[in-house]
């Protein structure tokens, strides 16, 4: 059974006009910073959102070799069972202190090949560790004063790696922002998206988030009242280990733009953010997201005016 099917078969206790109502009662509570109330508003969100942030964890773990061990922290339903199905991993950990998420997520998570392992309680409490700790989409639920303290206790307790993911949204990357010189201080190294460990550019009202396109269901369109076959789900991430790394290349932000003849994209590099254009073939290779290197990277700064 795939992710699709799964969330179909949760829907089938309701109609598709409760869960509409339920998405649309689940955003103004959201608006309010309220919780999920009810099993209808859960299986709302799952209808709506666990596609998206599937599709996100598959993308930011794309951008290492996964080591054997992951905790989630803030695990809600389950949806890095679903983005690792594919990985050589050996266990998982999913720790969530919603015990009606817990259900669900046990309900319809499937066969996994690693041991997957469920624990209902706060990821404040956490006293595990494993190769690498995961926060998605999770530390918006503490308050800003305990964000460093939790940043700190995870680094204490994972073996190597921190992954996090948040909303691709101003508030989101702030959170980032704050995470990574925490992360620096701490003498970790940066995998991605930064291509450095020089102070992060972006300033003002700039911010650093990426997008991934998935396809959407015919339910998922009537939910969201949407019009198109897919959706393009915002984010912001991280990626650090305590074993050292040296990034390196360039990485794509934004959309580049795209001219007859050319595409002009921008860069963050170790030198700050600049733009670039690109003529021939490789105009057409590059996306919003990759990390971008050329034959000879001092190119990129001779004829490139900074951003």
């Amino acid at each position: 059974m795939n992710l699709e099917d799964a969330i179909e078969s949760l829907c089938t206790s309701y109609s598709p006009k409760e869960l509409k109502k339920a998405f649309f009662d689940l955003s103004d509570r959201y608006r309010s910073k309220k919780a999920h109330e009810t099993e209808l508003h859960r299986i709302a969100y799952l209808a709506t959102r666990l596609p998206a942030t599937c599709a996100v964890l598959k993308r930011v773990f794309s951008e290492i070799s996964l080591p054997p061990t992951i905790i989630d922290c803030g695990a809600g339903p389950g949806t890095s069972i679903w983005a690792l199905l594919d990985q050589p991993i050996s266990s998982l950990t999913l720790i969530e202190q919603d015990h009606e998420f817990v259900k669900l997520g046990k309900k319809m998570s499937p066969e996994s090949p690693f041991v997957t392992t469920w624990k209902t309680q706060s990821f404040l409490d956490l006293k595990e560790s494993a190769d690498l700790i995961l926060f998605s989409y999770s530390l918006n639920e503490i308050p800003e004063k305990y964000l460093e303290e939790v940043i700190k206790r995870a680094h204490t307790l994972t073996h190597n790696y921190l992954v996090i993911v948040e909303p691709g949204t101003p508030e989101g990357f702030e959170r980032i922002r704050r995470i990574r010189t925490a992360l620096l201080n701490l003498r970790m190294s940066l995998h991605a998206p930064c291509p450095h460990h020089n102070k992060c550019p972006m300033v003002g009202g700039d911010w650093c988030h990426f997008s991934t396109r998935l396809p959407r269901t015919s339910l998922h369109r009537f939910l969201k009242e949407g019009s198109l076959g897919y959706e393009d789900e915002k984010y912001s991430y991280l990626i650090a280990s305590k074993e050292p790394y040296t990034p390196s290349g360039a990485r794509i932000l934004r959309h580049p733009l795209k001219r007859k003849g050319h595409t002009i994209a921008t860069l963050c590099t170790e030198k700050g953010l600049i733009q670039k254009t690109f003529t021939g073939k490789e105009r057409k290779k590059i996306k919003s997201g990759d990390n971008f290197v050329l034959a000879e990277f001092g190119q990129l700064f001779g004829n490139s005016p900074p951003v």
